[in-house]
């Protein structure tokens, strides 16, 4: 293997010096609720259990840690959030935050082995979602959702599990090559196949584009379709802010939580300053919709992980935002395996890229 050869392990070892998300704040209330209990979930290859072991008066308290009693091997996620920890079910030993054991009923008032202490990661809320980071030696912070918490009307989908890898998933979202074929009639049309290849640039951390759809015969007034401006939050993240042809300004926000190498968790939104009075079902139906058509393309996607070593795919003039993509996350799997705390400085913009940011994005 090359020195500049890719692999899906290193790919993983970047990936888990960001965060992703895990699960919604509203599975984990329903957990707590129905079992007093925490969430068990998947992120890299890795089972963790996460919950909120604060009192419930002073706000709550996140943890995550790996979804194993160290005793004998029951997963916490069966267990129950006890006095700021997550008690096992099988013998009850409890686990705080920290990872560490700090409680065993079978031998009250002994020390507790040095050795009895789990993996734990750091936890955070935000846009109604838990994020977790496996490896914080990046100063890597949650992706930005520009609509959330301004005037914005912003509507929550069901999360969706695709046996596609996580960068494949966003690929998937901004590759407009595709819409002709997929999505004929929704956001594209099959006798306009050529997509324009876009100037992308690269700024805070994001790829950043504008899209120009071509006109369709009918359009849905609830269709996220129109002239758009694409932010891609590296790794793993897309917003699209469109301009609808009556002056209102919608979002679609995804991240693909990567599970394993070949299966992510796609967590999303829509936003719209316009139509509040209407049912938010009927705006979510469109991206049913697109969805709908993407999952039979994208999860027979063979393999399933991306391939970032060049040569492995053939590309072309036309897959520019997918190439630029590719490039970005070879050269954050380089730092990452150089020294991680090198990631972050990755995520500005190289020299070869400042003429790039200074055209604007907007016209």
């Amino acid at each position: 293997m090359s020195d500049t050869e890719v692999t899906q392990d290193d790919l993983a070892g970047a990936l888990g010096l960001f965060w992703h998300p895990v699960c919604t704040l509203t599975e984990l209330r329903r957990a707590r609720a129905d079992r007093r209990g925490p969430l068990g979930v998947e992120l890299l290859g890795r089972r963790l259990v996460v919950a909120d072991v604060g009192d419930g008066i002073t706000g709550p308290v996140w943890v995550a840690l790996a979804d194993r009693c160290l005793h004998r091997s029951t997963r916490l996620s069966v267990g129950w959030v006890d006095d700021g920890a997550i008690r096992c079910a099988y013998h009850g030993w409890r686990w705080a935050g920290d990872g560490r054991c700090v409680e065993i009923p079978a031998q009250p008032g002994q020390a507790i082995p040095g050795r009895a202490c789990i993996d734990s990661f750091e936890a955070a809320e935000a846009y109604g979602l838990l994020w977790v980071r496996l490896d914080a030696a990046a100063a890597t912070t949650i992706p930005a959702c520009p609509a959330w918490g301004g005037y914005f009307h912003v509507v929550a989908g069901e999360p969706y599990t695709w046996p596609t890898a996580a960068p494949r998933r966003v690929e998937n979202f901004v590759d407009l090559a595709h819409f002709a074929w997929v999505h004929d009639g929704s956001l594209g049309r099959r006798d306009e196949p050529v997509p324009p290849v876009p100037d992308i640039a690269r700024a805070d951390g994001e790829l950043r584009f504008t899209y120009d759809p071509p006109a369709l015969e009918e359009t849905d007034q609830r269709a996220l379709f129109g002239w758009s401006a694409y932010r891609m939050p590296m790794p793993l993240t897309v917003n699209i802010e469109f301009r609808q042809a009556g002056g209102a300004t919608r979002h679609l926000w995804m991240t693909a939580s990567p599970l394993s190498p070949g299966s992510c968790r796609s967590f999303w939104m829509v936003a719209r300053d316009d139509a509040l009075d209407e049912d938010d079902a009927e705006h979510l139906a469109f991206q049913d919709r697109i969805l709908a058509e993407d999952e039979p393309v994208v999860c027979n996607q063979d393999p399933p992980e991306i391939l970032l070593n060049p040569g492995e795919e053939l590309s072309i003039r036309t897959d520019r935002v997918s190439n630029e993509y590719r490039r970005w996350l070879r050269e954050l799997v380089a730092a990452a395996r150089r020294d991680p705390a090198s990631v972050r400085s990755v995520l500005s913009a190289p020299p070869g890229a400042r003429r790039a940011e200074q055209r604007s994005v907007v016209p």
